[in-house]
């Protein structure tokens, strides 16, 4: 199963995953800000937004 196409957030958070630099880092998060925020404390790397995707109901989009 992919995980990584499916929403995994606690509820009550909104859905993200971050493409790192070994994949998809599967985030909770209230809002972008704190999506961003998390995959920092994910990777070593500069976060880069364009790399942040929340899920819509159906699938995985860009934020920005």
């Amino acid at each position: 199963m992919d995980m990584h196409n499916k929403p995994c957030a606690a509820h009550g958070l909104l859905s993200y995953r971050y493409r790192g630099r070994y994949g998809w880092v599967m985030i909770g998060a209230r809002d972008d800000a704190e999506a961003l925020r998390e995959a920092a404390r994910s990777s070593s790397a500069t976060i880069d937004p364009a790399n942040l995707q929340r899920w819509n109901g159906t699938t995985y989009e860009n934020t920005i």
